[in-house]
This record gives structure tokens, C-alpha cells and sequence, in this order.
């Protein structure tokens, strides 16, 4: 053998045994990774199982106190366990990249609580009112259901598949339940209102200096975004306006549903439009339903959102987000301005997974900065933007530009402290703006 075929040999041994090193670091590296990812879901379900079971207890409490203060307190107690939920679950999910854990009807559940139950925790009465009974039983229905799921979540040696296994079945007999009534309770509704009255000159809305329309005028806007979901049924329906509120943000809105000519209610849909004609959301407050083999998929479910966008605005979106669940498929739309994401401004649709009926739509992100101005042009390249990030981490991936929270900022992944996978670098000063943490 010559001695450039030895070369050759020991090139190729050389290479095999750095490919075999490589390859073992890389895999070693990967199940690091998963043995993370494993233990950041179960303690985002061990904190789901202890806030949920503090949350149930305190209404439990409320209702059996013998007292209006003792009952107050209670609430107030579920109105933080509601909160911690809702807390879990947004952090959670911004770190945790496994779909099986996507809970859009429990986390529903979550918000719907935290924003009803300050109103029975109002109620100075000897008891509560009927219907804040009632939506009170529902939230107990929901954490009732949940927390046997939740319990089987965090067993010991449980794997990732069996945790999304029961999630998925969680999911399934959540959206079975009837929801908290939020959108269309007049009572509620006149609760916020009384706590933030509309002010019909109030400065800073978004929509100052907007031509304005009559509560007819507006239900023949919202019949005409509702296309054929208003257009089923005998005889003939009439929209009317249900409810009505108002925010700093969005000033006045109101509140429409379909009805017959005896005034029953004929559609579970009701739609929310600023006074100045803009759809904000749509809620379905019924959403039990036969068992049905037909299924959806996503590019169907794609196509829907695009006919109803074509009926909502002229803003052309970008899809940035798909999920799909046994019951549901939810899609994430933002405005892209000169090649920036505007994360903020986002517009999310809900499907039924199994015969693409709306579920719900919500526009109050999107329209709550519309007509703002956002920069849009960095100092800072990318290199330089990684340069800025703290000694102590190291840039795992390509800094990517986009509006945060009304900056325009670098995006950029990084490693080297536990618990941090993001950073956000201003693009125009270097200064670190955020970091996306896990506990």
C-alpha cells in the first residue's frame, strides 16, 4: 500500500471518528433538551394542579360563608388563583414548543373568571344574584372536570405522550361545558360600564375622530359580517343590540345577536363593534353539538379565515401561528409593515375542527394599535445587536427584527443561563428589553 492511499485511509478514519463524536454530542445535546422541556411541562402542570385546586376551594368557600365580607374575601381569593392560571399558562407557553400542552378551552376558562368574578365579588348583598350563581357553578364545573385530568398529567413517570394524550382528552370535555357568560350579560356588562363610563369626547381612543353609526346601523354591519352564519333558520330573523361597554382603548362598543319576531334568540354568535363600525370579536356562547366524522383540515381552515377577512378589513395579514386540536384549529394573523412583524397587532380566529363553524374571533389586540406608528427602521445591524447581548450568553440562532411591545427590537436566541432562551435587543440603542424566562 503507497503511502497516499494510507493517507487517504487515515483521512477517512480521522473523519468517521470526529462524525461519530459529533454525532453522539448532538444527541446527547437533544435529549438535554427534551429532559428540559419535560421538566418545564411538568412544572407548568404541577403549578396548574395546585393553583386550580386553590381556585375551586376558594369559590367553594365563597358559597358557603355565612357572611357578605366572608364571601368577598373568598372570591377575592379565586380572583388570584384565576390570575396565577392565567400567569402559568402565558409563560408557559412561550417556551414550552409542544402542542399536545395548546389548552385554548381551558385557558378560556381561566380568563372568562378572572375578568367575571370581580362583579359577585361587588355584591354587597346577603346573597349573590342568580346569574352570578350560575356563571359561579360553571367555573366550578370547569376546574372540576379539568382536575382529574391535571392529576393524571403529573403522575409519577409519566412520558410526553401520555401527557398529550390527556390533555387532548382534557380539551375534548372542556369544550363540551357551557361557557362563562362574559360577551352579551347585560348584567355584567352594566357592572363594567359602572366601573369605567363611556365619556363620549374621551381623548385617546383609537378610534377619535371616526365618523360614528346608529345602533341600526351597525346591525346591518354586523348581519354582513356574519355572512351565512346569520343566514340559516325558518322565518324571519331581526339583529338586535343585546348589551353595550366601553374601554380607554376602544371607547364605546356594542353588543348584537340574531333573534326571531318574538325576540328568541335564534344564533349562539354574538358580535362586538366599536361605535365607529369596526368588528372587534365574535364569541359562540353554545358550543354543544352532535358527534360528527367530518373533520376539517388546516388548508380548509385557512381558506375560511380568508373569506371572512376578505368581509372584516382591507389589511392584508400574515398568518404567523396554526394550531389544531381535536376539537379546534386556531390561526394567528399580524400586520407585516416593510418586512417588520408587528406581534402585538394580533388578529386570531377559532374554528371548529369538525365543521368549520366559527368558534370565536378577537380583533381588540390588532385594533387597540392600528393607527399607531411603529419604527421601522433599525441602527443596529444583527451582528451588532448579537454583539450587544450579555458575556454570559451565547447566540444559538439568527437575530430576527420585529415590533415588542411597541419596539422595534432583535429577537435573538440564546443559551449559557438557565432558564433564559430569549433575548430582545433594541435596535436602536443596544439596550436589552425583555428576556423570555421559564422558572
Amino acid at each position: 500500500m503507497n503511502l497516499l492511499s494510507k493517507a487517504i485511509i487515515g483521512l477517512l478514519g480521522a473523519t468517521t471518528i470526529a462524525g461519530a463524536i459529533y454525532g453522539y454530542k448532538e444527541h446527547q445535546h437533544s435529549r438535554q433538551w427534551e429532559q428540559q422541556q419535560y421538566r418545564n411541562i411538568l412544572y407548568l402542570v404541577q403549578m396548574q394542579s395546585m393553583y386550580l385546586n386553590g381556585f375551586d376551594y376558594s369559590l367553594a368557600e365563597a358559597l358557603a360563608a355565612n357572611s357578605p365580607s366572608k364571601r368577598q374575601e373568598a372570591i377575592e381569593e379565586a380572583i388570584q388563583d384565576s390570575d396565577l392560571i392565567k400567569s402559568v399558562l402565558t409563560n408557559g407557553s412561550a417556551m414550552i414548543n409542544f402542542q399536545g400542552l395548546y389548552w385554548p378551552a381551558y385557558e378560556s376558562f381561566a380568563i372568562d373568571s378572572s375578568r367575571y368574578l370581580p362583579y359577585p365579588a361587588s355584591e354587597k348583598g346577603p346573597a349573590l344574584l342568580s346569574d352570578q350563581l350560575e356563571q359561579i357553578s360553571r367555573m366550578r364545573k370547569y376546574a372540576r372536570t379539568a382536575m382529574p385530568y391535571i392529576d393524571r398529567m403529573k403522575a409519577n413517570g409519566i412520558s410526553l405522550a401520555e401527557i398529550q394524550r390527556i390533555s387532548l382528552e382534557m380539551e375534548t370535555a372542556l369544550s363540551q361545558l357551557n361557557g362563562i357568560s362574559i360577551y352579551g350579560n347585560k348584567d355584567f356588562n352594566d357592572f363594567q360600564y359602572n366601573l369605567n363610563p363611556y365619556t363620549p369626547s374621551k381623548k385617546g381612543t383609537v378610534f377619535a375622530g371616526e365618523p360614528t353609526y346608529k345602533a341600526t346601523e351597525l346591525a346591518a354591519k354586523a348581519k354582513i359580517f356574519m355572512g351565512d352564519s346569520w343566514n340559516k333558520g325558518p322565518g324571519k330573523q331581526f339583529v338586535h343590540m343585546i348589551s353595550g361597554g366601553s374601554s380607554p382603548d376602544l371607547g364605546e362598543v356594542m353588543d348584537f345577536t340574531l333573534s326571531d319576531a318574538n325576540g328568541k334568540r335564534t344564533s349562539p354568535y354574538i358580535v362586538t363593534l366599536s361605535k365607529s363600525g369596526h368588528v372587534i370579536r365574535v364569541t359562540r356562547s353554545d358550543m354543544k353539538k352532535e358527534i360528527s366524522s367530518q373533520t376539517v383540515d388546516m388548508k380548509q381552515a385557512v381558506a375560511l379565515a380568508d373569506e371572512w377577512m376578505k368581509r372584516w378589513s382591507d389589511d392584508r395579514l400574515t398568518l404567523i401561528m396554526k394550531e389544531k386540536s381535536t376539537t379546534s384549529i386556531q390561526l394567528v394573523y399580524i400586520p407585516v409593515r416593510e418586512q417588520v412583524p408587528i406581534t402585538q397587532m394580533k388578529v386570531v380566529w377559532k374554528f371548529d375542527a369538525q365543521t368549520g363553524d366559527l368558534m370565536n374571533f378577537d380583533a381588540s389586540n390588532y385594533f387597540k394599535d392600528y393607527n399607531k406608528s411603529f419604527p421601522l427602521h433599525p441602527k443596529l445591524t444583527a451582528e451588532q445587536a448579537a454583539a450587544a447581548i450579555s458575556p454570559n450568553l451565547r447566540v444559538t440562532g439568527s437575530p430576527i427584527l420585529e415590533i415588542h411591545e411597541s419596539k422595534l427590537v432583535y429577537k435573538i436566541p440564546v443559551s449559557g443561563v438557565e432558564g433564559i432562551a430569549l433575548v430582545y435587543i433594541n435596535s436602536l440603542t443596544g439596550g436589552t428589553e425583555n428576556i423570555a424566562y421559564t422558572p
